[in-house]
């Protein structure tokens, strides 16, 4: 047989069997070891899992990762049967990994396996390759191939797994649940397996809302089922530090600091914890807080009032119903009023209506969508007050006003109520004693109708005595107001006196009136008079003295003094205009007396304005001018403070000056040779004219139109102003005592007219007083003429008692004439004595010899028991009285 027919050469069956004994542990050991490790890749996930568990709530991704790490473990197992078994399943394979331990070995049992697995060197030698598969198959007798397996971990596997299977198993005992909870969220983590804690807590809000800027309190509450209790608990706000509570009665409570931004709350409690989000809200408030007010009905007022009640009170009057809402500025989900449950409607709280029967206060709370309340309640004090008189003012009623019966009187009334004007009037009372018709005894006109919608409104009033037929004489006027309550007296103003005149009495009261305005005019005469003495007296002085400063100041004093007297004039002209415009509106003065009186007190205004404050300008000067004897400089620079001064010394009329005019510059030579000096007495008035007949004032300078200081030339030679050794106080003074005297002697002039008007006004006033006592007599024989039937020829007992009042009534206005008179008879008297005109004495003259007074005060005792006698002598003296009047016209005369 050939060696080519020979069959293959095989491993010793000792060898084989060693090899195959080597490939089973080296199957065994790798696959124990994957399957270990991937065993404690499990209990190391669940393990971890139960420990993450217990420090904080381990996020589904970690759970993901541990459950992929423990997938990945177990996914090695088809690797390592690839790998140890399917891989190793050859002898070769084996061999090569024998020879990483052992590479003697394994490289005689590679070479073994090749001789064998190569026909091409059994064929070269067949025996060759034989003999060395013998040798190694012997030498294979003495070799350890345990000593040649892979490195191996399976103790360290084996000894972890168990270690965390007995773990795993105490859990099981000791913690059921809570392992039972580690192996679910491990092997779900796609589920949301909530986390086991030992301490059982209520799961908090996601999301709390509290109240902005302000501590705020979270409650953590254990439940029932709580294995564990701790004593502490923790939360943390944000970055800030870390909160403690102590537990009490069940529950945590964290006491947290004001919160102004969104931020995390972190609560810790045993092994629970909870995330939670702030949310710092403001609280809610009220922005509008109204009543509903239904007023009492006397107030005839329809529907209701809407009252803002945000500052918390609100006064009703008695009567009245209310009910109040409250808007917040977000919707609410609860509100109460007075501690009783009120539902919301969105962010409206409505409450119950009330009646104002007594004070009480409400107290609204409220508590909006998030659960904050009002940062306190808001109370709402309701005062049950009465209904208030109405209040009435007026302007435009003087005290003490005296006006025509013709005249028409405006005046501005302003009423307010709480609830309405109901009407708006004026009343009149007579307050003289003497009798007066009975219509004009008093009265009252409404003025305006108001409205209960009207609590205030302004109305003009007016008050014209004549039409609404009320009689000369004192009143008593009030303006009243009512309102809307029952039986409520009216409201009035304080009382205001007014006379009414007629116009012969308003003639009589002017006349007196101006009387007393010319007093006061002569005051002013008298007090320049005294000025112009002592500015006479200071420039007799020598220029030394004048130097002296005691002088100077004596010299501004006179200055200050001018001004002021000037003053006293310019108001004096105010006074004299408002008389002139009142005597204007009646019809008894003369145009003609008027006429003058307005050009008498446009001199004087003039005067005032203009010619006084120009004494004082120089004066001032003077106070003011450089010593004597200073040299030409200070000459001119005297002339330059004296133009300065008299430049500041702008009258008040504030007229600009005019220079060059000769016509206007008082004082001087000129002005001495026209003008009489201030005590001369006046010019006699031509024969057969009497005085002041003239329209033109005689010697009186017209009104300038244009006010300015006088350039005054001191009396003397041309040049002498301009001498170095001049005194510039003298010249001034010179110039002031100069333009004194112009004006006082204009003021001498303007006294002596004034005199003349006033001597015919006041005759004009005796005309008329004598012409009423006339009319009052024949009055009254009218008036017993009227009860001649009833009382002729009868007693005073037998009359009937309406006769009796009336006949006492006549004689008591006889007695009021009689008093008339006698004040008639004196006056003229008093006027004799300043005016000795020889009308008016034989005028008085008569009335003494005839015993007027006398015969009236007769006529007042007969007539109760002389009526028919009574007539014929009232008549007698109305006719006496009449002749008298027409007798004193000619004094009167002259203003017609």
């Amino acid at each position: 047989m050939s060696e080519v027919d020979l069959p293959r050469l095989e491993l010793p069956h000792a060898l084989r069997a060693r090899l195959r004994a080597y490939r089973r542990r080296v199957w065994s050991v790798k696959l124990t070891e994957c399957g270990l490790g991937a065993l404690c890749g499990l209990l190391a996930g669940f393990l971890l899992l139960f420990a993450f568990d217990r420090l904080w709530d381990t996020p589904a991704s970690l759970r993901w990762a541990m459950l992929a790490a423990i997938a990945a473990g177990f996914a090695l197992l088809p690797v390592a049967l690839y790998r140890w078994v399917w891989r190793r399943r050859h002898d070769a394979e084996l061999a090569r990994l024998v020879a990483r331990r052992r590479p003697r070995i394994g490289d005689r049992l590679l070479g073994v396996i090749e001789l064998v697995a190569s026909r091409a060197e059994q064929e070269r030698s067949r025996a060759l390759c034989s003999a060395a598969i013998r040798q190694v198959a012997d030498e294979a007798e003495g070799w350890n191939l345990a000593e040649a397996l892979p490195p191996a971990r399976r103790r360290l596997f084996g000894g972890l797994a168990a270690g965390g299977a007995a773990s795993a198993l105490v859990l099981y005992v000791f913690a059921a649940g809570a392992a039972h909870n580690a192996w679910a969220r491990l092997l779900t983590p796609w589920r949301d397996v909530p986390r086991f804690t030992f301490v059982a807590v209520e799961p908090l809000a996601a999301r709390i809302i509290v109240a902005h800027g302000e501590p705020f309190a979270v409650t953590a509450r254990l439940r029932g089922e709580s294995r564990w209790r701790p004593a502490r608990g923790s939360a943390r706000l944000g970055g800030q530090r870390p909160v403690e509570a102590s537990i009490g009665d069940e529950r945590y409570e964290f006491a947290l600091p004001p919160a102004i931004d969104e931020a995390t709350l972190e609560v810790s409690i045993g092994d629970w914890r909870q995330s939670v989000r702030i949310e710092p809200v403001q609280r809610p408030e009220l922005t509008a807080v109204s009543a509903e007010v239904t007023l009492p009905a006397y107030l005839e007022r329809t529907g209701t009032i809407r009252r803002d009640v945000r500052g918390g009170a609100i006064g009703l009057v008695a009567g009245s119903r209310a009910a109040f809402a409250a808007v917040a500025n977000r919707p609410l989900r609860a509100a109460w009023v007075d501690g009783e449950a009120r539902p919301p409607a969105g962010a409206t709280i409505l409450c119950a209506p009330i009646d104002a029967a007594e004070d009480r206060t409400l107290s609204i709370r409220w508590e909006d969508e998030n659960g904050l309340s009002g940062r306190e309640p808001f109370e709402i004090r309701v005062s049950r007050r009465e209904d208030e008189a109405p209040a009435v003012s007026c302007e435009g009623l003087a005290q003490g006003k005296v006006l025509l019966d013709s005249d028409q009187l405006l005046f501005q009334v302003a009423a307010r109520d709480d609830f309405g004007v109901r009407r708006v009037g004026i009343e009149w009372q007579r307050i003289s004693d003497a009798p007066a018709p009975e219509p004009s005894a008093g009265g009252e006109r409404i003025l305006a109708a108001g409205g209960p919608e009207r609590e205030s409104f302004d109305v003009t009033g007016t008050f014209c005595p004549r039409a609404l037929g009320i009689e000369p004489q004192p009143l008593s006027v009030r303006v009243f107001a009512e309102d809307y309550f029952p039986g409520r007296a009216r409201v009035y103003t304080f009382p205001i006196v007014l006379y009414v005149l007629d116009a012969e009495q308003h003639a009589l009261w002017i006349t007196a009136e101006l009387d007393k305005w010319h007093r006061q005019a002569l005051e002013v005469r008298d007090r320049e008079l005294e000025l112009f003495e002592t500015n006479k007296q200071l420039r007799g002085l020598e220029p030394s003295e004048l130097d002296r400063p005691d002088t100077r100041k004596r010299i501004a004093a006179q200055s200050e003094a001018e001004r002021a007297n000037a003053r006293r004039l310019s108001q004096l002209a105010a006074q004299g205009s408002e008389l002139l415009r009142q005597a204007a509106r009646n019809s008894e003065f003369g145009v003609g007396h008027l006429e003058r009186w307005a050009e008498m007190l446009q001199a004087l205004k003039e005067i005032a304005e203009r010619r006084m404050p120009e004494v004082a300008s120089s004066l001032a000067a003077a106070s003011k001018a450089p010593p004597a004897g200073a040299g030409a400089q200070a000459t001119s620079s005297g002339k330059a403070s004296d133009a300065q001064a008299s430049n500041a010394e702008t009258p008040p009329s504030g007229k600009q000056p005019e220079t060059g005019s000769t016509a206007s510059m008082p004082g001087g030579a000129q002005a001495q040779a026209a003008a009489p000096g201030a005590n001369s007495p006046p010019a006699p008035a031509p024969a057969g004219k009497p005085a002041g007949d003239s329209e033109q004032i005689e010697g009186l300078t017209p009104p300038r139109g244009g006010g300015s200081f006088p350039v005054t030339a001191v009396s003397g030679e041309p040049g002498a102003g301009e001498d170095s050794g001049a005194c510039p106080a003298v010249e001034r003074l010179t110039r002031a005592v100069e333009e004194q005297e112009a004006l006082l002697a204009e003021f001498a002039k303007l006294n002596e007219e004034l005199g003349r008007i006033l001597a015919r006004l006041e005759g004009s006033t005796f005309v008329r007083r004598l012409q009423a006592a006339a009319r009052d007599q024949y009055e009254i024989g009218g008036g017993i003429i009227a009860l001649v039937e009833d009382a002729f020829g009868t007693g005073p007992r037998a009359r009937p008692e309406a006769v009796s009042d009336s006949v006492e009534a006549l004689s008591a206005r006889e007695l009021e004439c009689c008093k008339r008179a006698t004040s008639i008879v004196d006056d003229m008297e008093a006027y004799l004595e300043r005016r000795r005109l020889p009308l008016v004495r034989a005028v008085v003259d008569e009335m003494r010899a005839k015993d007027v007074l006398g015969g009236l005060r007769q006529i007042a005792a007969d007539l109760p028991s002389e009526a028919g006698l009574s007539i014929a002598y009232t008549e007698f003296w109305s006719d006496a009285f009449e002749r008298w009047a027409r007798g004193l016209v000619e004094a009167a005369s002259g203003g017609a």
